[in-house]
């Protein structure tokens, strides 16, 4: 079929907010949030969930998932979302996110994997394997260096280049190779440019990398069309109603050349919509997947400490403690937020894993202050059992997408208490519900800690399963869980840059080359049962080495037991990290039994990012490849020469040492950009809300806005999220409010915004009132859903 220029321009941007528009022509194409579960919302026209979305299986999030360290039961979580999405007449699944956890106060943390970037790229890879297997669709986002919340619509990463293609983009690079529907281009700068602007996109990611899927951008991340699609962004999402094709049209006449950046963009579109399309009706057997959810969280729990006290014993007097046993916290809050098939609570459950239990909240979810009948009653119920359950963690309100968290500090009014029931039992089981990293201070005051991050629908059952000794736990640590709060990369505050000083000194890669002390390392976690390694073996192929080692199970349990293997640099002649993540697997080993396992380590992932030759380069010298039970734990060391296309005629021992952050400007090579800057009238699309507050009328504006916008939000529990709300829309890009509020606000209503806080009164007036005009004939004209 054939397009026409006009309809080819169409297409670039989406039919409203979740499908691609067809003319009557192409087929239909629907995208739909993940990345652990599906959300298709109920209606066409929304994109921030007022609605409320179909029932879908709640999975693990990422947080938990890279805990798994499991590349098959990734693959496997895949299979079963695109099942569902065929079974909801959905083409393409918007994730996985896979950014770097470059700091654990970001509010999204529990949406990505890991502060790694091999394993960020190995685990995601299988799950975009899986879907895409089932010819469903994947948007892997955010492409790249997006890693705070904070003013993330605007902000400009400063990285340099090194950092760039060792930590932000090596997961991406990775991926590509699975040739995934799409890749999801963010919202923030990098360097200068918009996430949907950067010449990497063409450079980088078609040219070198040989991607030729189409570049979808995050809802709303279009600040200059032309030159998104210049360089390589494809497919505007949402629609803009026509505001940015307008763009394009009239642009045409001065730049005819557009015409081949429009066709190379519609074909990729159309290519896209053509492949997948489902041809099949499938209906989702939610049980199946409930029991394939509880299988996951199993498989992903990480047992962080264990003083003689797991499994516990079902025949004992317990009580189980806390805010969570009616409320359990399973996923994170904001556009991944899933419509739950069912939530299992444990105090629903709990009388099938304990003969004699009791139940206890000892303090409220949806306020930090103490109750001193609960306290009391916690305590009670702690003195007159056996053994104690305590369920300790993170409530929405304190970590959603949106904002980050300026502390890893658990509510005070939870560990107050835990320090109230240790004065009457000692015999305390933590489990920790959260989305990323807490602080473990209080850990002397248990005798075990199992961490469940947030397990999804199922989430209960594998806790307690855990506990009573139903299952052996597995789980590893995909993030460095820190011990003090100043040692992490700070969330840039300031309104235009933030700078990431660090270089590549990114989670572990600084804390064990520095020997900052951690409450957990990178790759931590305990089993029920007692592992040995013995029988190390390494053979030297062209592109790999072959590491074999036997282990045995001396336990009366099945376990699973994750190999990880870190090269470490022992001299060099640039800064490098002491020790990278370069192989891990997953093995079972049976009961008194042992195993031979063999691991690979490819070459290619002992190399570094030479700035000199744009190229991952290997440095000639000596290095350990450690297999370990952790970054810090290591088993065996195998002396390795690499014979490599880099040398330095002078190496340093401790090469880390190096970097200096006070030389971080020199490092980027360019003058760096300021953290702040004064915006002054007259205002445009891309000025922030919160900067129109500097004139009288701009300042009416915006309290207009955040009040129609707060004013449904009435229930004072629900203070936070009109918090949240607030911040957000603070925080806005003018052209973003159109984009996320379309059906009250379009473009011209925001240009007419900008128009009157620049005191452009008269000429702001009409073009609300010709946008008001508009938005009311879309409405009239509106198809029913």
């Amino acid at each position: 079929m054939e397009l026409t220029l006009d309809e080819k321009i169409e297409l670039l941007e989406g039919l409203d907010v979740w499908h691609t528009k067809h003319f009557n022509k192409l087929s239909k194409f629907m995208m739909a949030d993940g990345p652990h579960g599906l959300r298709k919302q109920l209606s066409h026209g929304d994109n921030l969930g007022i609605n409320g979305s179909e029932v879908a299986t709640l999975f693990p999030t990422a947080s938990l998932l890279a805990s798994s360290f499991d590349r098959n039961l990734l693959e496997k979580l895949g299979n079963a979302l695109a099942n569902q999405a065929k079974s909801q007449e959905v083409n393409m699944v918007l994730g996985p996110g896979i950014n770097i956890k470059r700091t654990p106060l970001c509010g999204r943390n529990f949406e990505y994997f890991s502060e790694d970037p091999y394993l960020t790229g190995e685990l995601a890879s299988s799950y975009v394997r899986g879907v895409e297997s089932n010819r469903i669709g994947t948007s892997v986002k955010h492409f790249f260096a997006n890693n705070q919340e904070t003013n993330r619509l605007f902000i400009n990463t400063v990285v340099d280049e090194r950092a760039l293609h060792e930590i932000y983009l090596k997961a991406f690079k990775r991926v590509i190779k699975e040739k995934p529907a799409s890749i999801m281009a963010s919202y923030n700068k990098i360097n200068g440019y918009y996430g949907t602007e950067h010449p990497i996109i063409n450079n980088l990611l078609r040219n070198e990398w040989g991607y030729k899927g189409v570049v979808v951008s995050d809802w709303g991340a279009i600040d200059n069309r032309l030159n998104a699609l210049k360089e390589g962004t494809d497919l505007e999402m949402p629609s803009s109603k026509g505001y940015y094709s307008k763009i394009v049209k009239d642009s045409l006449s001065d730049q005819p050349d557009l015409v081949n950046y429009i066709d190379e963009s519609t074909n990729r579109i159309i290519e896209m919509i053509n492949k997948y399309q489902i041809n099949e009706k499938i209906e989702t057997d939610f049980e199946v997947d409930h029991e394939l959810a509880i299988k996951i969280a199993l498989e992903s729990m990480v047992l962080l400490k264990n003083d003689n006290i797991l499994p516990l014993s079902n025949h004992k007097k317990t009580v189980i403690i806390g805010g969570f046993i009616e409320n359990i916290r399973t996923q994170g809050g904001g556009s991944s937020h899933i419509n739950p098939y069912r939530v299992d609570q444990i105090n629903e459950i709990y009388q099938s894993y304990f003969e004699h239990a009791k139940l206890s909240l000892g303090y409220e979810l949806d306020h930090d202050g103490k109750s001193p009948l609960l306290f009391e009653d916690a305590c009670k119920k702690a003195k007159e059992s056996d053994q104690v359950i305590y369920l300790m963690g993170l409530p929405e309100r304190l970590e959603t997408e949106g904002i980050d968290r300026k502390t890893i500090n658990l509510p005070k009014t939870q560990v107050d208490l835990l320090k109230e029931l240790y004065k009457v039992n000692q015999n305390i089981v933590v489990v920790l519900l959260t989305g990323s990293v807490v602080d473990t201070s209080y850990k002397d005051y248990a005798k075990g800690i199992l961490l469940a991050y947030l397990p999804g629908e199922g989430g209960a059952h594998a806790i307690l399963k855990t506990l009573i000794g139903e299952s052996n736990p597995s789980g590893r640590l995909p993030e460095t869980w820190i011990e003090n709060l100043n040692d992490v990369p700070k969330i840039g505050y300031d309104n235009a840059s933030v700078y990431y000083d660090e270089s590549i000194f990114v989670g572990y890669r600084k804390y064990s080359s520095f020997n900052i002390k951690v409450n957990y390392p990178f790759g931590y976690g305990l089993s029920y049962s007692k592992l040995t390694y013995d029988d190390f073996k390494i053979e030297a192929h062209d592109t790999f080495y072959l590491l074999s080692m036997k282990i045995k199970n001396e336990s009366e349990m099945d376990a699973k037991e994750v190999i990880q293997v870190y090269l470490e640099t022992i001299k060099s002649g640039i800064f490098r990290p002491k020790k990278e993540l370069v192989a891990f697997d997953k093995v079972e080993i049976k009961k008194q039994k042992e195993k031979l396992v063999e691991i690979k380590v490819y070459k290619q992932n002992l190399t570094f990012y030479d700035v000199t030759t744009n190229k991952f380069v290997t440095e000639t010298g000596n290095y350990k490849l450690n297999i370990s039970k952790n970054v810090d734990d290591v088993i065996h060391a195998f002396d390795i020469n690499l014979e490599g296309n880099k040398t330095f005629e002078v190496t340093y021992h401790e090469p880390w040492k190096l970097y200096k952050k006070e030389n971080f400007s020199k490092l980027f090579n360019h003058d760096l950009p300021p953290k702040n800057i004064i915006y002054k009238k007259p205002f445009d699309l891309s000025t922030p809300l919160f900067a129109l507050k500097g004139t009288f009328m701009g300042r009416r504006v915006v309290n207009y806005i955040i009040k129609e916008a707060t004013k449904q939000i009435s229930d004072s529990k629900q203070s936070w999220m009109r918090q949240i709300v607030e911040n957000s829309l603070l925080e806005m890009p003018l052209r973003s409010l159109a984009s996320f509020g379309s059906s009250v606000l379009n473009f011209e209503m925001v240009e007419g915004i900008a128009d009157l806080a620049s005191n452009k009164l008269l000429k702001g007036i009409k073009k609300i009132k010709r946008g008001q005009k508009d938005l009311k004939h879309e409405w009239k004209n509106q198809p029913k859903n």
